[in-house]
């Protein structure tokens, strides 16, 4: 009597498991796109690639977000990090369009909406 080939059904199988899961939506595409995004949605405007090289260079983006300080809170932290952390301090531009942009993008507000937008707060 002929045994079927149980060997043979491996190729099938697994072909139709590789299709299935190449055919199935991303399970979080918002999470997924953040987790790409070096930025991590922090919108485009000057001083965006100055905060990715002087805070990204040290600090998760995440991390960096997450504070949500106005403009002069983030001078001060800057400051203590001059001071404290042995940073290397910013050319004074540098300096400018950084915390421009962190007050801008990163300050109480945007991160409040930041918050409203996923959310987390009403």
């Amino acid at each position: 009597m002929l045994r079927p080939k149980k060997f043979l059904l491996a190729p099938a199988a697994f072909g139709l498991a590789a299709v299935l899961f190449l055919a199935m939506p991303p399970l979080r595409p918002a999470l997924q796109a953040a987790e790409e995004d070096e930025y991590y949605g922090l919108p485009e405007d000057a001083g965006r690639e100055e905060v990715l090289a002087f805070c990204g260079s040290c600090h998760s983006l995440r991390l960096v977000i997450q504070q949500g300080l106005p403009r002069t809170e983030w001078a001060d932290l800057l400051v203590w990090m001059y001071e404290e952390q042995e940073m290397e301090p910013l050319e004074p531009e540098e300096e400018v369009l950084v915390l421009d942009y962190l007050g801008k993008h990163v300050g109480p507000d945007s991160h409040k909406a930041r918050l409203r937008e996923r959310g987390i707060l009403r």
